[in-house]
């Protein structure tokens, strides 16, 4: 079951942090040192679909990880995000809910021994204070002869309001993403947008860069921050930024102000790669690929984003082929 994203800030925020690398960089930045240096983030990989519960559908834009432990072979530790735009009341509930499905999967799976380890990451970037405990005990009534029996589990909570800008900090992708998330509720968007397209021009021009670029934008057309910022504005601020960023980043930005925001973003794109192609380099391949699976199979889930942005031609290639007659999406990255 493919839950669908309604809302842009699930969207922009699965299309980002469902690339494994810019995740295991954001988790070992900005989890506790002690839990950051329990891991080992070079073996960070999206978990398998059948982990995640269909049922706890209203969390549309959970993200679920494996990663080993230093020295390996000590078993696996699962990384569940949660996104929030707003401060969800049962959050604690829900988190142990997530827990006792993934346990339940695993042992469904022939896992035997000790359980994994399972680390639940809140990431919230709404306007209102987050005031809600992040201790599921809290949540339970307080009778002293019983607290052994209530589960003493916490999760983390990433705010991203309580960061200065200078502390947000990372590769192009995860700095402009985090940067974007803190302002999009905010009055002052308008003036850190220009820093945050500024930023862009450092990309590299690859397939896996223009799609960033695209995915930006039409978070930044579509979410709230046009409320603050209208389309001639935010069409202004970005042309004018990334018109001084290299020949494909020009051509996005000439064609946005010529078709608008949404056609103008794609068919820039398209005009990018066609250059890119022209001259010889490798753009392109991976988003064309997604468009094809997004057209048959729908919105492509983060672990589909983590495969196209690390694949090499030739492999890219065969689940190209795949496409047309695979009964699921699974079944287009299974392995031979």
């Amino acid at each position: 079951m493919m839950t669908t994203l309604s809302s842009p800030h699930d969207r922009f925020f699965k299309a980002v942090f469902g690339r494994t690398e810019v995740a295991a960089e954001f988790l070992a930045r900005y989890l506790p040192p002690a839990v950051a240096a329990a891991l080992d983030w070079a073996t960070l990989r999206p978990a398998k679909d059948a982990f995640l519960d269909p049922e706890l559908t209203q969390h549309p834009a959970d993200l679920l990880y494996e990663v080993d432990f230093p020295g390996g072979g000590t078993g696996y530790v699962h990384v569940l995000f949660e996104h929030k735009s707003y401060v969800e009341s049962r959050i604690n509930l829900d988190l142990l809910r997530y827990r006792v499905r993934i346990w339940e999967q695993c042992l469904n799976a022939g896992h035997t021994g000790r359980l994994p380890a399972i680390i639940p990451v809140v990431v919230y970037h709404g306007a209102k204070a987050w005031r809600l405990s992040r201790r599921f005990a809290d949540d339970v009534a307080d009778v002293p002869a019983l607290r052994e029996c209530i589960p003493d589990c916490v999760y983390y909570l990433i705010d991203l309001s309580g960061y200065r800008d200078e502390e947000l900090q990372g590769a192009v992708l995860l700095q402009t993403a985090l940067l974007t998330l803190k302002y999009i509720f905010r009055d002052d968007l308008r003036e850190r947008l220009p820093e945050i397209f500024g930023l862009l021009r450092e990309l590299e021009q690859s397939s896996s860069g223009l799609d960033y670029v695209i995915t930006l934008l039409r978070y930044l057309a579509q979410g709230p921050s046009t409320e603050r910022l209208n389309a001639d504005e935010l069409r202004r601020l970005a042309t004018t930024v990334l018109s001084g960023g290299g020949e494909t980043m020009t051509t996005i930005a000439e064609q946005w102000v010529q078709e608008g925001i949404e056609k103008g973003i794609v068919k820039g794109i398209e005009k990018g790669i066609e250059k890119g192609i022209e001259k010889g380099i490798p753009v392109g391949e991976s988003l064309l690929l997604k468009r094809q699976l997004t057209r048959r199979f729908g919105p492509v889930p983060g672990w589909v984003e983590a495969k196209l942005a690390g694949a090499e031609p030739a492999q890219l290639e065969v689940w190209g082929e795949r496409v047309l007659d695979a009964p699921s999406l699974e079944g287009v990255f299974a392995q031979p």
